[in-house]
């Protein structure tokens, strides 16, 4: 048979430009994760599964991942990701951005999972727990803490309110109705938190 007759099985095609096989994999291997993580839940997720659904073998996961919890940080991390408080120079805007940052994550399925993971009994991870604050939930909370402490300094806040505090307000008030409540309520809560904290509300 000429080299013409041949079929494709005998002189395989040239690789495309597309990225290399290992981004694929773990391109592969975070969707699966996150697609996972909502049907299944944190507890239930298990590496396995993931392999399977990304069509990789435990071994490749586990070279890249050592852990659930840091699987779950990265395919998650958009999701989780709160941020930190700005200094735009107004007290008010300042904690409006705050409480928009708090609510518009655990707003968020998946961050919920994740949340979930980090402070339940039942699913919890104290690696992940550990992850979850370093990365995410402190930054947020001293630059939260920064925003409060400027609004003191320029007399928006009134005096000796105890930032540790009003900082616990804000983010129980914000669990509360965005996890815990059967319906979240979220309708004007960042500009009611902000005139909490501002001694307007």
């Amino acid at each position: 048979m000429t080299a013409a007759g041949r079929g494709p099985e005998s002189t395989p095609p040239p690789r495309g430009r597309g990225r290399p096989r290992s981004e694929e994999a773990r391109a592969d291997i975070l969707r699966a994760t996150r697609e996972l993580l909502l049907e299944e839940g944190y507890t239930n997720l298990a590496i396995s599964h993931v392999a399977r659904r990304a069509r990789v073998a435990k071994t490749t996961v586990y070279r890249w991942w050592p852990t659930k919890g840091e699987l779950v940080l990265e395919a998650a991390g958009a999701c989780i990701a709160i941020g930190e408080v700005p200094d735009t120079g107004s007290t008010s805007e300042d904690l409006r951005i705050a409480s928009e940052q708090l609510i518009q994550t655990f707003s968020d399925p998946m961050a919920a999972v994740v949340i979930f993971a980090a402070i339940s009994p039942a699913d919890h991870d104290p690696d992940l727990a550990a992850a979850f604050r370093d990365r995410h939930v402190y930054p947020w909370r001293m630059s939260a803490a920064r925003a409060i402490e400027r609004g003191l300094g320029r007399a928006d806040i009134p005096p000796g309110r105890d930032v540790g505090f009003l900082l616990d307000v804000l983010v129980g008030t914000v669990l509360q109705r965005t996890l815990v409540v059967a319906h979240p309520e979220t309708e004007g809560l960042a500009e009611k938190m902000r005139d909490l904290i501002m001694g307007l509300g």
